[in-house]
């Protein structure tokens, strides 16, 4: 797989979920993105579907306690409470689901690239003006997962000290040294890029992986689909949508729809990649 193809489906994922505010179009380029990445990353994708679900989940209560627009009343919290008090309505809620699906929506159209991606070929990627910021984005892709894998380390490790979680307090036993690990972790990848003369010349590469056929097909598909969108926004078929002050149900043409679907299809080459010995 191509770190180019992958980076192409990314990109249009993302000008697709943003080019519009109804909730019909973002709810269907979610659902592409999610068959991609199960399809692609399989059990791997699971913490992050957990983490764009509570992205929604926390999308939605936020919207519904700060948002007090809407003619549609749910129930009144007095004014004299902070923040919380007012109108709380149905439109609220409505708007933080949509709220939310966008934003499982973006972290699911960025996540082949970390998932499928080691950080070189994120490098290789990119034009040779900008190999200093690629460096830079692979350095920070593999920063989470590293400190992840710290911190699942330091706590399996305290456990069998005795050490049992006893308030916020007692945290700090596993935070300072998971944060101790990060900061040596970071002064070894700098001393390794400087010992291999980073920054000293034009980067090397050991070889090009090119574009096969199926990437081809990821490519066209992503720019039949981008297109598609820009064409049919262009003609008034992509209406946009707002929740307030009145209700009203997004109006839906089958076009654009099924122009955010078409996103799912990279999923039939990237599966087979995944399964292939």
């Amino acid at each position: 797989m191509n770190a180019r193809a992958v980076a192409a489906w990314s990109a249009a994922s993302l000008v697709a979920v943003l080019s519009t505010t109804n909730p019909a179009y973002r709810a269907g380029v979610l659902v592409a993105t999610l068959v991609v990445v199960v399809a692609s990353a399989g059990a791997r994708a699971r913490p992050l579907l957990v983490a764009a679900g509570f992205a929604a989940l926390t999308a939605t209560v936020f919207s519904f306690l700060v948002s007090h627009a809407g003619a549609d009343h749910i129930l009144d919290v007095p004014d004299a409470i902070p923040v919380i008090g007012g109108s709380y309505t149905v439109e609220a809620v409505v708007f933080g689901l949509v709220s939310g699906i966008t934003l499982a929506a973006v972290l699911l159209a960025v996540a082949p690239i970390s998932l499928l991606l080691e950080p070189h070929e994120v490098v290789d990627a990119l034009p040779r003006t900008l190999g200093g910021s690629g460096s830079a984005v692979a350095a920070a892709l593999n920063l989470a997962p590293t400190i992840a894998g710290s911190f699942t380390a330091v706590t399996e490790a305290q456990r069998l000290r005795g050490w049992r979680p006893r308030g916020p307090i007692s945290w700090a036993e596993i935070v300072v040294p998971v944060v101790l690990t990060a900061i040596e972790d970071s002064i070894q990848l700098a001393e390794s890029m400087e010992a291999r003369a980073y920054g000293s010349g034009r980067r090397t590469h050991l070889r090009r992986l090119p574009l096969a056929r199926a990437d081809w097909l990821v490519v066209g598909v992503c720019a039949t689909s981008v297109a598609a969108l820009v064409a049919l926004r262009a003609a008034g078929l992509v209406a946009d949508w707002y929740p307030y002050p009145f209700l009203q149900a997004p109006e839906v043409s089958p076009l654009p729809l099924a122009a955010c679907l078409l996103l799912a299809l990279p999923a039939l080459p990237w599966r087979s990649r995944r399964s292939a010995p």
